[in-house]
């Protein structure tokens, strides 16, 4: 979790640092705003062209003055779990919720994600010869989860879950944008225009965005949009830049969730 500096701090350049993600480490916030704060006060250090880190250079980190988080983590999850299970933050019944399609849980988890993350496993399952969650395969007993009613019945096994998602998902943005030559943190802190079914709309790219975007589209479709500027949506229309921006800006790190 990112804290509030109240003081200056100062920071080592790493290897593959950029401005925006060292902004997003120390405020929560990869925007341009925020990593130009950072530039400004380093400016003399840096030189002209803010890309151009040295690893080893040593920055400074001014503190924040109001913020500009939405929160932390914890945070995120709430909101999203909100908007997922459709039920306010804190009620119990969110992990019980189960919708027209079979999708189930607080994060209304898919047959495809507990098979990824090892809890299920299926022949046949949703998008793989099934039109919903018919949830007819085997639970393979981890965290002790052995019937879909005992994950629905777990609050802690859907929350560690959640965790392990996003970081499968972040690996494999990671690994399908290195495909193409490319890293996560070049894209942290950009304003990017997408078409989005004939509707033009900017949003900032972040950390907690992408991940919100890639649990409801996937990780191959959030290394699309970012790489192809492909934006896709949900069985019930709703788009990954819907997420992307409404989650974004949160303050969270991978140690979050790893």
């Amino acid at each position: 979790m990112v804290t509030t500096l109240a003081l200056s701090q100062t920071y080592t350049v790493q290897a593959g640092d950029f401005l925006s993600a060292i902004a997003q480490r120390f405020y929560g916030d990869g925007s341009e705003t925020a990593w130009q704060k950072i530039y400004e006060a380093n400016k003399a250090a840096i030189g002209a062209d803010p890309t151009q880190l040295q690893v080893g250079m040593i920055l400074v980190i001014l503190p924040q003055e109001g913020g500009g988080s939405k929160g932390n983590f914890q945070a995120m999850l709430e909101a999203m779990g909100a908007f997922e299970s459709g039920l306010p933050a804190g009620n119990p019944l969110q992990y019980q919720v189960e919708n027209s399609l079979g999708f189930m849980g607080k994060y209304q988890f898919g047959e495809p994600l507990p098979i990824d993350l090892g809890y299920y496993q299926a022949e046949v399952y949703y998008m793989h010869g099934a039109d919903r969650n018919n949830w007819q395969g085997a639970w393979t007993s981890k965290r002790g989860m052995v019937s879909k009613s005992g994950f629905q019945g777990s609050p802690e096994v859907q929350e560690a879950a959640i965790r392990e998602a996003f970081h499968l998902n972040l690996t494999r943005i990671k690994d399908a944008l290195a495909a193409e030559n490319k890293l996560v943190d070049e894209y942290l802190g950009q304003a990017k225009t997408f078409d989005d079914r004939g509707t033009s709309k900017t949003v900032t790219i972040t950390l907690s965005g992408l991940l919100a975007g890639a649990h409801l589209s996937g990780p191959y479709g959030v290394a699309n949009l970012l790489l192809k500027g492909l934006v896709v949506g949900d069985e019930f229309g709703t788009s990954i830049l819907r997420y992307v921006d409404e989650y974004g800006g949160y303050e969270l790190t991978p140690a979050d969730f790893s």
